[in-house]
């Protein structure tokens, strides 16, 4: 299992079954001053309940987002689950308030989705978002996504879904 991700600037650092069962990240080798994943009230029983039955799905679940220059934790990505029976991946992310707008949203996408690219049961990549979530919105915008319909979500409300099949994003990207 790959458990560090390395990007440009940021590695994306996988959390592990014990810290997604307390919500509390153990002593690590990077500092964490805004609390990232321990401090933010995240989905987690879902994803807990899901690794209790399918252990290898931890893969899928919270990395943090470390920026490397610094050694600081700056934000928390995590896919909503293992590939659906489509094949389809939903992806989800916070970054702390003062370091919004940094581009690590985008550069961490960026990352996971590569990363997504390689399983093979990966068919469609899927970012769903609250149309008054402008930052989020602005993200997806860089990928040029295509969206696809709307939702109403239990948490966050009305969600604009987007998505794109790997074959099509792996082409763009050539």
């Amino acid at each position: 299992m790959v458990n560090r991700i390395h990007g440009a600037r940021l590695d994306l650092v996988l959390i592990n079954e014990s810290e997604l069962r307390t919500g509390k990240l153990e002593p690590s080798t990077f500092l964490n001053p805004y609390g990232v994943f321990s401090e933010e009230p995240l989905p987690r029983e879902n994803r807990l309940r899901d690794v209790e039955q399918y252990p290898e799905h931890m893969r899928w679940y919270f990395r943090i987002m470390v920026d490397r220059a610094r050694n600081v934790a700056v934000g928390s990505i995590s896919f909503h689950g293992a590939p659906d029976e489509r094949g389809m991946v939903e992806v989800g992310f916070g970054v702390a308030e003062a370091e919004r707008g940094k581009g690590y949203a985008t550069e961490a996408l960026e990352m996971l989705w590569a990363w997504a690219l390689e399983q093979p049961d990966v068919k469609f990549l899927r970012y769903t978002v609250s149309p008054n979530n402008l930052p989020s919105v602005s993200v997806i915008s860089k990928f040029d996504f295509p969206q696809i319909g709307t939702q109403m979500d239990d948490e966050d409300g009305l969600e604009r879904i987007f998505e794109l099949p790997v074959a099509e994003y792996r082409g763009r990207r050539n």
